[in-house]
Order: structure tokens, then C-alpha cells, then sequence
């Protein structure tokens, strides 16, 4: 489903026209298409196969080739990758386990809950040799950043002032204004708790964590070191991070 999806979105994206939230995944990009979808009274066919219809969509692209009407989500690539850790190994509701299992497989840790132990080795093991998606966050930041045929948001953009930037995204990607009033009440709907309290009345049994996990600012503070940071360092991370805005000097605590 997911070749058959990325052909139609690079084949049709001008004549559906379907809007595009393009990420690196655990970027909030779900979040921000359920508001578009919300917002311009537009269908959103979350893991159900794509139709050639007027719509909104969601994916993780590194090529531009072909996409039109795109908006590119960002978040700090630290609070990302211990989202997802979590989302390569602990299951979720959202059909994950092949990825788990891919991932225990072939970068195994004695104890998944020691997340602080295994960030390095992790951050490095999905830098080096991606498996899904099949590029590293640092080669996606190369390609996307400072693109001007794109909307650019964030989200912390996003959770500082959710009406205000999702207006301004709808502004830019469609042309039409959105209505304080409106933007306000699609903003209400999808607040983080309230998502995250649906997901959670709805995880299955066999759902070892939900997919909507913490959303936290800053959260990557509890689970760095310093040589998680040093993996970014070497990575290729800080200076894609400085390009877009984001605090790189201040070292985690207990780092000397």
C-alpha cells in the first residue's frame, strides 16, 4: 500500500489536488493532517488505501520530484528520535510489529526500557543504516529545508499557538483564509490530551504502548547523555538543526 500511495501522490498531487504533510516520521505530521482534514472539510484516509480525490495526505517523501501543494512538518530531531525509539520498539495500535521485530533483530539492546543506555547506539544505527523509512533524518533535513515551493511549519510552531499557525499554513497552502473562530475550534478538537485519551480508550490489547505517546517539549532532556549528543555531533544533526532555529549549545544535564 505504501508504493501504490507515494506513486499516486507523485502522479496526481497537481490534479486531485491532494495536499500533502510531508515529515520525517514522529514529527506530529498525523496531528497536523487530521486539522487540515478537519479544517478544509477535506477527507483524510489515514492507512486505508488512496484515492484520486481532493483530499489531504501524509508521508514521508525525500525526493520533491512530482509533489506539489506540500507542507513540510519539523520538530527537534531529539525530541523525534525518542519518539522514535519508542515507535521501533514497543508495539503500537497502528500495525508496528514488523518493525519491532525488524528492529530487535537487527539492533537488539538486553533491556528496551533503558532508553538512556541505548539512545546512542540507536541514534547512530538510524543515522547510518536506516531501515523505515530508508533515509536518515539528516539526509531528509538537506533536501527539505529552506525549500521555497513548500509550506514550512513545525511543531512547536504548532503547539505554541495551534489557531494562529494552522491558519497561516492554510493561508499558504490553499490561497483561502481560515477564520480565527474556526481555526480555534479544529485547535479545541485536537488538543494533545484529548487525542491522546481517545487513543489510549481505544488501544488494543496486543498494544504494548499507544501511538500517541507524550508529545512533550523538551522531553529529550530526561533520556539524552552526552554521548547521545555526541552522536548527533557526529551525525551530521547540528548544523541542519541550526538552520532551523533550534538550541544546540546548551548540553543535557549532567553532561561536564
Amino acid at each position: 500500500m505504501a508504493a501504490r500511495h507515494k506513486a499516486y501522490v507523485r502522479l496526481f498531487s497537481r490534479l486531485a489536488p491532494y495536499y500533502l504533510v510531508n515529515e520525517f516520521p514522529k514529527s506530529g505530521g498525523t496531528w497536523l493532517a487530521q486539522m487540515l482534514s478537519d479544517a478544509l472539510d477535506l477527507p483524510f484516509r489515514r492507512n486505508q488505501p488512496i484515492r484520486l480525490e481532493r483530499s489531504i495526505t501524509h508521508g514521508h517523501f525525500l525526493s520533491p520530484i512530482g509533489l506539489t501543494n506540500t507542507v513540510v512538518m519539523w520538530r527537534d530531531p531529539r525530541d523525534l528520535l525518542v519518539s522514535f525509539y519508542f515507535h521501533c520498539y514497543f508495539v503500537n495500535e497502528h500495525a508496528n510489529k514488523a518493525l519491532v521485530d525488524l528492529m530487535k533483530t537487527r539492533r537488539p539492546f538486553s533491556d528496551y526500557t533503558n532508553i538512556r543506555a541505548n539512545l546512542p547506539a540507536f541514534v547512530r544505527f538510524v543515522t547510518h543504516t536506516p531501515i523505515s523509512p530508508s533515509f536518515s533524518w539528516p539526509q531528509f533535513a538537506k533536501v527539505w529545508i529552506g525549500r521555497k515551493d513548500v509550506v514550512h511549519t513545525s511543531y512547536e510552531a504548532l503547539r505554541a499557538d495551534t489557531p494562529s499557525e494552522l491558519a497561516r499554513v492554510v493561508q499558504a497552502l490553499t490561497g483561502h483564509s481560515l477564520a480565527h473562530e474556526k481555526a480555534a475550534e479544529v485547535a479545541e478538537r485536537h488538543l494533545f490530551s484529548k487525542v491522546k485519551q481517545a487513543a489510549e480508550q481505544a488501544r488494543p490489547d496486543n498494544a504494548e504502548i499507544s501511538f500517541v505517546r507524550e508529545g512533550a517539549l523538551g522531553g529529550w532532556r530526561r533520556h539524552f547523555t552526552p554521548d547521545a549528543e555526541a552522536a548527533l555531533s557526529e551525525d551530521g544533526y547540528l548544523g541542519a538543526m541550526r538552520g532551523l532555529g533550534y538550541e544546540v549549545e546548551q548540553q543535557v544535564a549532567g553532561a561536564p
